[in-house]
């Protein structure tokens, strides 16, 4: 019993945020909430022991005055805590862990803004009773639960201190931050979440009592139809044997006398009297319906009863920070959004943007993309760092890769080219890659294929020759006449 005595103690004392240093018969214990110390009528710090009271320390048993103080005020404590882990910016400063694990490879960060809100996790209290055999056992437990999911949680290497509920709707920022603005129906999921995790945990102690129960059930029944089976007998005995011992006491108080009939005849007047008895349905129904009381009486008392109780909500808030970064790069700049969370000391991650994977060496191509150094690339005419995306062309003249600026689009042939093979169209004025252009043998210009036309002496030429050739013909009509 002073086993499961102090594990329920020390439960207790953790839900207080109480120091605990445990020697070898007694455990000291400081930083006493002073609601406790008032409800108790005793200063901090104690000096517990489990075994015996002294003159320097409170004794700690089943009806013990602590003992006591310990259950009725959990009984009456408020049903919910609000605590705020104090964080310190030295140990958890949000700038420097985002310098310590990211590396910076071809830019640099110009500016750096950071913000925070309130996250928060929560912590429910449960007392388990176990009754059974007139016996009541509880336990307490502890269920955190953060982000939807059941964590272990330990506060005690935590700056924990009071926090605020702030019920307004009020979005003012400078008071959000010293406070945190929570509803009753997002804290429901929790609650679901935790509950089901208490039925989880008893489960093996229900196992464990539940055998016990079942073994002690078993040999109190054996005893109690027993019990039953010989009063039937003594009610009932052999009737058949009676009735044969009754006609053998007929046949010799024939021929006795005297004494030995007198005995013959209260024998036989007892037998009849008990032939009697065996007939009472009366007298049977009765201790059969003895017995089944009996039988359910001991299973009522070797049942369990399981009764678990939610004696405290915590809600734990601390601040997860957004860093606004600006980096600029050589020829480019670009604004991105971290968190850190410095509860799981994590840093949100960076994502390259072309094959999606995280990075934590970053690299800023010229248009300004987050990108990782196997998705880097150099346009291979102005030679600008890129990544894959905008080094997605190439030249269809000499296959050479190209970035967006770079590349220039053949509306003859809807190939792309490079500043090289792009040539003007003299007859439209448009551009034109070179595999699409032929010369023109007169002027040399550069033209496509239907645009060409046959001159007097044959050859083949430009319209915009052609159309000199035949104003030159007109003319000389015009001045021979």
């Amino acid at each position: 019993m002073s086993s499961k005595i102090e594990t329920f103690t020390e439960e207790f004392l953790k839900n207080l945020n109480a120091t605990i240093t445990k020697n070898s018969s007694t455990w000291n214990v400081e930083n006493i909430p002073q609601s406790f110390q008032d409800f108790v009528g005793l200063s901090a710090p104690y000096t517990l022991n489990f075994a015996e009271s002294t003159d320097d320390s409170l004794f700690v048993g089943r009806g013990s005055r602590f003992f006591s103080a310990m259950t009725q005020y959990l009984e009456n404590v408020g049903k919910n805590t609000i605590l705020k882990i104090d964080f310190d910016d030295s140990l958890h400063n949000p700038v420097e862990e985002i310098r310590k694990r990211i590396s910076l490879k071809n830019c640099e960060i110009e500016n750096l803004a950071k913000t925070f809100t309130n996250h928060f996790f929560t912590r429910f209290t449960f007392r388990t009773q176990f009754r059974y055999l007139n016996e009541s056992e509880t336990v307490m437990g502890e269920i955190y639960v953060h982000d939807g999911e059941v964590v272990s949680g330990d506060l005690s290497g935590y700056r924990v201190v009071e926090g605020t509920l702030d019920s307004s709707s009020s979005s003012d920022s400078s008071q959000s931050s010293h406070s945190l603005n929570v509803s009753p129906d997002t804290l429901r999921p929790d609650h679901e979440i935790a509950i089901a995790r208490v039925k989880e945990l008893v489960i093996s102690k229900t196992h464990e009592i539940s055998e016990v129960l079942e073994k002690n059930l078993g040999e109190e029944e054996s005893r109690i139809r027993i019990h039953y089976e010989n009063l039937l007998g003594e009610l009932g005995g052999d009737l058949q044997s009676r009735i044969s011992k009754i006609k053998e006491l007929e046949l010799a108080l024939r021929v006795a006398d005297g004494v030995e009939a007198d005995e013959l005849r209260v024998k036989h007047e007892r037998l009849q009297k008990n032939l009697v008895k065996i007939g009472d349905d009366d007298s049977r129904s009765r201790i059969l319906k003895e017995q089944s009381f009996t039988l359910q009486d001991a299973k009522t008392k070797h049942s369990l009863t399981i009764d678990n109780k939610l004696m405290n909500t915590t809600i734990i808030y601390y601040p997860v920070y957004s860093c606004n970064l600006y980096l600029k790069g050589y020829d480019s700049k670009r604004f991105i959004t971290l968190s850190y969370d410095p509860l799981l000391q994590k840093l949100g991650a960076i994502n390259c943007e072309v094959c999606k994977n995280s990075v934590v060496d970053i690299n800023l191509c010229s248009n300004g993309h987050i990108t990782c150094e196997d998705c880097l690339d150099k346009c291979g005419e102005c030679g600008k760092i890129h990544c894959k995306t905008c080094v997605s062309k190439s030249c269809s003249g000499c296959a050479k890769k190209l970035c967006k600026s770079c590349s220039f689009l053949c509306f003859g042939c809807s190939n792309y080219v490079c500043i090289n093979h792009l040539r003007n169209d003299v007859v439209t004025g448009e551009q034109r890659c070179a595999m699409c252009l032929r010369a023109c043998l007169r002027c040399h210009g550069l033209t496509e294929a239907k645009y060409f036309g046959e001159a007097i002496d044959g050859s083949k030429v430009c319209q915009k020759c052609l159309g000199g050739e035949r104003r030159g013909e007109v003319l000389k009509d015009v001045f021979r006449e």
